[in-house]
């Protein structure tokens, strides 16, 4: 289990009663970065989609509360790591859990996944990362959503 912000050690108190995960905890720059990702997508799809002024966005996406998922963490960290990323499956039945450790079934109004799906897109169209270093790295990303 990963910790990305301090409200996740909960999740972990509850989980580490059932069994013993691994705790990972994530460096504050990471976060920021997937942070801004996601922020910039969902704003530019809210904008796009509603016609609203961008000053709309946080009370249609939770303000504050709004993060990222898991799943997005986990892409960008792969892309940092590994010579090629395979995405596959995003998405879910409604009768799944959205957490493995809890019941509830719902998505988290908190995460905007379709913004998320964008950024997605967009790392298939142009799979090269820049560096802050002004190095070019490809990175190969696939992405195949059969759920969404």
């Amino acid at each position: 289990m990963y910790l990305c912000q301090p409200a996740h050690f909960l999740d972990y108190l509850v989980c580490n009663s059932s069994h013993k995960p691994p705790l990972i905890i994530t460096d504050p720059r990471f976060d920021v970065l997937c942070a801004r990702i996601v922020k910039y997508y969902s704003l530019k799809r809210f904008v796009e989609k509603t016609e609203k002024d961008v000053r709309e966005w946080g009370a249609a996406h939770e303000g504050a509360n709004f993060h990222y998922s898991s799943g997005m963490q986990a892409i960008m960290l792969a892309l940092g790591v590994c010579e090629k990323v395979s995405v596959y499956g995003f998405g879910k039945s409604a009768l799944a859990k959205h957490h493995y450790h809890t019941n509830q079934k719902a998505e988290l109004s908190l995460h905007d996944y379709e913004a998320e799906y964008d950024f997605y897109h967009d790392l298939v169209k142009r799979p090269q990362l820049e560096d802050t270093t002004g190095l070019r790295t490809d990175r190969s990303l696939i992405w195949e959503n059969s759920l969404v």
